[in-house]
């Protein structure tokens, strides 16, 4: 995933010191650039995320969409950035993508806009399109898929934040024809 999600969340006005994935409660002030943010807590959004068994691994659309959901769905209440709902996608993920996910945790809190969800106890909901700009053809193991995603901060107490979009593109790979496949790669353009 290339740590997209930064780039997603600087655009939100947060910062994450993650290079490919999510960031978005924490804290307001920034922690010693020597400690990976705290973990956040048990629990799930409150949004329905794709679960593994619906989803068909054969399917590269249904792959990657589900990732972006679960993803850029993030909760305040239980989560400290977006770092965890990168982390709640693990059972999509190739163990390659996971294991650099797992290694560059961020650093940084998360900035004002998350500081903002948080004082609203908000979490997030995703849209996502499908877009084709020169999409490469398939292989058998391999396949790419570009989405215009939607985010969008709901509090708890009745306040909706402004949305946020950005273009994300997911790689995917497979070992064989049979085998589902898994998310290699997301990057993200806002």
């Amino acid at each position: 995933m290339a740590f997209a999600t930064a780039a997603l969340m600087a655009a939100v006005g947060c910062s994450s010191g993650h290079a490919t994935a999510p960031t978005p409660p924490g804290p307001t002030t920034a922690l010693p650039s020597s400690q990976p943010l705290p973990s956040g807590k048990a629990g799930s959004p409150p949004v329905p995320l794709p679960a593994p068994s619906t989803v068909n691994g054969q399917d590269p659309d249904a792959v990657s969409k589900a990732v972006i959901a679960v993803q850029w769905t993030v909760d305040s209440t239980i989560d400290s950035s977006q770092y965890q709902a990168e982390l709640r996608s693990a059972p999509f993920l190739t163990a390659d993508y996971l294991s650099a996910l797992k290694s560059t945790p961020p650093l940084a809190a998360p900035g004002t806009q998350w500081s903002e969800w948080a004082r609203h106890r908000a979490y997030t909901t995703v849209t996502a399109r499908a877009e084709h700009d020169d999409q490469p053809a398939d292989s058998a193991t391999l396949a790419r898929r570009q989405w215009g995603i939607i985010v969008t901060p709901h509090g708890r107490d009745g306040w909706t934040g402004r949305p946020t979009t950005a273009t994300v593109f997911v790689t995917m790979s497979r070992v064989g024809a049979k085998s589902p496949w898994l998310v290699s790669a997301v990057n993200v353009s806002s």
